[in-house]
């Protein structure tokens, strides 16, 4: 009897030695992972993407590694002919100056260097040929990999965005260095020139470049503010704006900064905002030409 009940419960232990275990469900890690929710199987496939992505790049960077050895070996070599047929020219145009009709073994000499460098420039030409096949190989890998990971197009963009940023760095170092021997009235002054002549560059550069140095930090913010207003840009103008009048709100220049403050809540389609400057202007500076502008 208790043999039989032995064999009984073999098949049972191995059932339960076969069936995969709860506290496996959801390995991501596991060779045949199971019991996925809908994000980890989106995980798992990303993972698997990338996997397939990195076989990828590791092959094409193989091959451009072997096409740029091919074509550094070609180019050295024609490099090497090259030289050498620029040093037997130099020999033939020599010979050709001192050579007399009458003196056959200069003549025969000349003749064997000509042939030479005829066959140089046959090997020179073939060279050439090949280099070509190299480079054209090299341009369709890149334009592989540019279609496949990053476009001409968007690289080109990126490209023109670094230099633009770099001339711009470079720009305000000069400028900043051309500011560092002006007093703070002198440079405010030559700021609010610019700014009426409307060069508005040179004038936000100078604004900065007070602000930095806290000089009159809250008229240099107002400009500034007019500056991005003039330019459009009502949501840099509006936090100049801000901090203009958080810093000093008795200026003369009030009325004008809320009004534009309005203005530039109401065009970036905010009209809570802009009422409650317009509501600031009427009651603040009611006879004001800004405030008055608003009852027409």
């Amino acid at each position: 009897m208790k043999k039989n009940i032995l064999l009984l419960a073999v098949p049972f232990v191995l059932l339960a030695a076969n069936e995969p275990s709860a506290y496996s469900a959801g390995d991501l890690d596991s060779p045949t992972p199971y019991g996925l929710t809908s994000s980890e199987k989106h995980i798992l496939k990303n993972k698997q993407e990338v996997k397939t992505l990195e076989k990828k790049v590791g092959g094409v960077s193989v091959q451009l590694s072997q096409i740029n050895e091919n074509y550094e070996g070609l180019r050295s070599v024609t490099e090497a002919i090259g030289a050498k047929i620029a040093k037997i020219d130099a020999k033939i145009l020599e010979l050709d100056t001192k050579v007399d009709e009458n003196n056959a073994s200069i003549q025969e000499e000349i003749q064997t260097l000509k042939s030479y460098v005829e066959e140089s420039r046959t090997l020179q030409e073939k060279n050439q040929e090949n280099i070509k096949i190299v480079l054209s190989e090299m341009s369709s890998l890149i334009d592989s990999i540019n279609n496949n990971y990053v476009s001409k197009k968007e690289l080109a963009t990126l490209e023109e965005k670094i230099a633009s940023l770099e001339k711009q760095a470079t720009q305000t170092n000069q400028k900043s260095s051309d500011f560092a021997n002006m007093s703070g009235a002198e440079l405010l002054e030559s700021a609010v020139k610019d700014f009426e002549q409307k060069s508005y560059e040179n004038a936000k550069a100078k604004f900065k470049e007070l602000i930095d140095k806290n000089y009159k930090p809250a008229r240099s913010n107002f400009y500034l503010a007019e500056i991005y207003y003039a330019q459009k840009s009502y949501t840099q103008a509006i936090a100049h704006y801000k901090q203009s009048i958080s810093l000093y709100d008795k200026a003369s220049y009030m009325p004008q900064l809320l009004y534009h403050t309005g203005i530039s809540f109401s065009k970036l389609n905010k009209p809570e905002e802009a009422k409650k400057f317009f509501e600031a202007l009427k009651n603040g500076y009611p006879q004001s030409k800004e405030a008055l502008s608003l009852q027409k």
